[in-house]
């Protein structure tokens, strides 16, 4: 007897209801193939991981019985993972946890449906020499005009590339899905953060004129346009508009065709969250340095909390 993958799908969701799995089976993510004559492929996807094992068995059974017609029967079940939090938890270790790695470590919560399950991302300083750069913090040293606060680049702002590895490993199904319960640690390295950040000429059009409205001889000037404005200066989407005077250079002022606000919209959310953190650790490092302490009194609705 031909079985196809119509039949097949059939098979399955019937013994699914009768296990009372159905439920958690996502149809849309959810493929029956036919492949070579008497081989089948099925990916079996659900929304909740706590489901997993019993599926998988499932699944197992059925393709027992298919082989006994001659049917051979491949299967992918994994889970449908969303990204909880993740947070930096120092230099990364070997296993062993006898040597440090030349890379930092992240933990990372993930969770499908009831069920939790924690990884390990570990990025490389290759990768941290990337992101250093699009941000063009490169080679700055600790200077008070560049450097943002100590740690800020490690815990602020690797977090969020981090968030898009992940989703982008989250993202592919068939045989070659990254299952988290299977393979729980894994390398962020300079070629993925190339990947990931790409060329975006937007962002380093923008990333610059942060700083420059930032510059010792600017911020004066820049907070007085806030302040005429009624813009508080912790509230970044309403400051943004105020940054297109910066595009071109900060001794510029009027001369630009472009809007940084429009320019932002062009960037995709990992960019995004970049300069937002990029823009706050900026204004961290403003608030703390004794050069500017008369600022928020010269400007007390600038710097009033949002």
């Amino acid at each position: 007897m031909a079985v196809i993958a119509d039949e097949v799908q059939t098979l399955l969701e019937r013994k699914l209801r009768e296990a009372n799995l159905a439920q958690f089976v996502n149809r849309t993510h959810s493929q029956f193939l036919d492949l070579l004559p008497g081989e089948l492929f099925v990916e079996l996807v659900l929304n909740d991981g706590s489901a997993l094992d019993e599926a998988e068995k499932l699944v197992r059974q059925t393709a027992e019985e298919l082989a006994h017609q001659g049917i051979k029967l491949d299967s992918v079940v994994r889970a449908l993972w969303e990204i909880v939090s993740v947070e930096y938890s120092g230099q990364s270790k070997t296993p062993d946890l006898k040597q440090y790695r030349a890379a930092e470590e992240f933990r990372v919560l993930l969770r499908s449906g009831t069920r939790q399950h924690e990884i390990i991302v570990d990025v490389f300083w290759g990768a941290l020499e990337i992101l250093e750069h699009k941000l063009g913090l490169a080679h700055q040293g600790t200077s008070a005009e560049n450097a943002l606060p100590a740690g800020h680049i490690l815990r602020e702002m690797v977090a969020p590339v981090v968030r898009t590895f992940l989703e982008e490993q989250l993202r592919h199904g068939g045989t070659s899905c990254w299952d988290p319960l299977l393979s729980s640690r894994l390398e962020f390295t300079a070629t993925d953060m190339s990947f990931l950040l790409g060329q975006s000429t937007a962002f380093d059009e923008l990333r610059q004129a942060i700083s420059d409205a930032f510059d010792p001889l600017v911020i004066d000037s820049f907070l007085g346009s806030l302040a005429g404005s009624g813009i508080k200066i912790h509230d970044f989407d309403a400051v943004l508009p105020d940054l297109s005077n910066m595009l071109g250079g900060a001794y510029r002022k009027g001369e630009t065709l472009t809007s940084a606000s429009d320019l932002f919209r062009r960037l995709d959310r990992t960019e995004q969250e970049l300069l937002r953190k990029y823009f706050e650790g900026k204004l961290d490092q403003l608030k703390s340095d004794p050069r500017f302490a008369a600022l928020p009194n010269k400007y007390p609705s600038v710097f009033a909390e949002v």
